[in-house]
């Protein structure tokens, strides 16, 4: 993506990567349980998601243009 902060390029990443991790601990929950992730799972990860993304985004290691 030309032109983009390379900051910003890796909150994108980070977004993707919680996205994901989120998805599958959701689905891996609900297939080992059998009991619906709703609300408190859903829940907690969404509440951890910035966090998730900012400690991703900050830790990343920066590429030089």
């Amino acid at each position: 993506m030309p032109g983009v902060d390379p900051l910003l390029e890796e909150a994108i990443a980070a977004s993707l990567a919680m996205g994901g991790l989120a998805a599958l601990i959701t689905l891996l929950y609900w297939l080992l349980t059998g009991l619906s992730p709703w609300p408190f799972l859903i829940l907690a990860e969404a509440a951890g998601f910035g966090t998730g993304i900012a400690v991703l985004s900050i830790a990343s290691p920066r590429r030089r243009r």
